[in-house]
């Protein structure tokens, strides 16, 4: 059985249709990003660093691969990061980084340790970065066990942060890692790591 439309019910429908393909495309247009705001232009033109504007409240997560040194001996360790605090101004921020880790040293006896500090970073040129932190955390103990023992010192830095859009940036850094235990000496490290920021 076939249906056929009078003229004015075709016209009707064919009107509706248009209409209706208008208004969504209407709407798509409405809410899809537009190219020139998620951009920034500069004198190279569009510039891919995005706004680089990061005053005021930041937060984000972070995983960092790396190792402590001590006499003679380096142990592995992975650790996650949480990163949080404020823009002071567009190019230097200050937070503080919580994380928890594990040392690596063998399958059978893998250590938990977490610390935290204190972090300024400084933006001297576009994404490129310098970055001091001081705190405390955990690092072995040295003593001929695998034990972990509460350092305190800090750290140093450098990297570049990437924007992925108006308000999320991806930071790669390298860091070195110092910590001092009493009566026990002077631990190193080397992190390099990736984080992710919400500004």
């Amino acid at each position: 059985m076939v249906l056929r439309m009078r003229p004015k019910l075709r016209l009707r429908a064919s009107s509706a249709l248009v209409g209706g393909v208008s208004l969504a495309l209407g709407l798509a247009a409405g809410l899809a990003p537009s190219t020139a705001a998620a951009a920034v232009t500069g004198s190279q033109g569009v510039e891919i660093e995005g706004p680089r504007d990061r005053r005021g409240f930041f937060i984000g997560p972070g995983l960092n691969f790396g190792a402590q040194f001590f006499s003679n001996t380096l142990v592995p360790a992975m650790r996650l990061d949480l990163n949080f605090g404020g823009g002071v101004t567009k190019n230097f921020t200050l937070g503080a980084n919580i994380n928890l880790g594990v040392y690596l040293a063998n399958r059978q006896d893998r250590q938990v340790f977490f610390g935290g500090d204190i972090e300024g970073t400084g933006f001297v040129y576009k994404g490129f970065f310098l970055r001091g932190g001081i705190g405390g955390a955990g690092v072995p103990r040295g003593d001929g066990t695998s034990d972990v023992a509460l350092g305190v010192g800090g750290l140093a830095g450098l990297g570049y942060e990437f924007w992925l859009n108006q308000s999320a940036a991806l930071n790669l850094g390298l860091h070195y890692d110092i910590r001092y235990i009493p009566g026990s000496g002077l631990r190193h490290g080397g992190y390099i790591g990736l984080r992710f920021l919400w500004y």
